[in-house]
């Protein structure tokens, strides 16, 4: 059985279908569901966001995801100030809360900055129209700043210890090129740091999804 497609039906039919939150007063007329989708990295939010989108589009729901990585620092920028992803530090939030105005209260096109994770730069820009249904992918979709302005249902990865620490090495390595000894490196630093900074979030959540050691979602 594929867990994901049960899991976007589930939010197709008990969330979107039947309302389950009210639209935020300054959403622009189009909009009326602003997801966050965060969590601990490697963990398939990514993945899911884009199959989720591709879902509602399939079922006549314009949706549109936004990842939000673009807003990320570059990694050398980050190093020399010795910034975890994980802290918000990390993040151009000044110009994501505008890119997020711009999008979602006044309902425009934004050029959304691209961040490439295998060289640790941005890489361009893409540009995106909203849509009745906003997939915000990305560990700060659920800062402070960002849920209470923009978010009306949060959903939230997470795994146990083992699993985000191994699925964590795999992206480093295959994805980021790090070597195996990088990745060991820094995976205590980042744990500390998802614990500080992120996990916190999951009381925040509507929805809460599982991660397995093969990447398998249940709620």
């Amino acid at each position: 059985m594929d867990k994901n497609l049960d899991i976007n039906k589930y939010i197709l039919q008990k969330c979107i279908k039947r309302n389950v939150v009210n639209k935020k007063e300054k959403y622009a007329p189009i909009i009326d569901f602003v997801f966050a989708v965060s969590g601990a990295a490697a963990l398939g939010k990514t993945t899911f966001c884009e199959n989720l989108e591709k879902y509602l589009n399939d079922c006549r729901i314009n949706t549109v995801h936004i990842p939000l990585d673009g807003f990320l620092l570059d990694r050398k920028a980050r190093q020399d100030r010795k910034l975890s992803g994980y802290n918000p530090e990390s993040t151009d939030m000044p110009l994501l809360i505008e890119t997020m105005k711009e999008l979602v209260y006044a309902g425009r096109e934004i050029n959304l900055p691209l961040y490439d994770h295998r060289t640790g730069k941005h890489s361009g820009f893409k540009s995106i129209s909203p849509g009745e249904v906003i997939i915000l992918d990305g560990i700060m979709s659920l800062h402070y700043e960002i849920r209470e302005r923009f978010t009306n249902f949060n959903i939230f990865f997470y795994s146990d210890d083992l699993v985000m620490r191994g699925l964590r090495l795999l992206v480093d390595m295959e994805e980021r090129g790090y070597s195996v000894f990088e990745a060991l490196s820094h995976s205590d630093e980042e744990f500390a740091s998802y614990n500080k900074w992120i996990y916190h979030q999951i009381f925040f959540a509507n929805l809460r999804i599982s991660v397995g050691r093969q990447r398998e979602l249940s709620v």
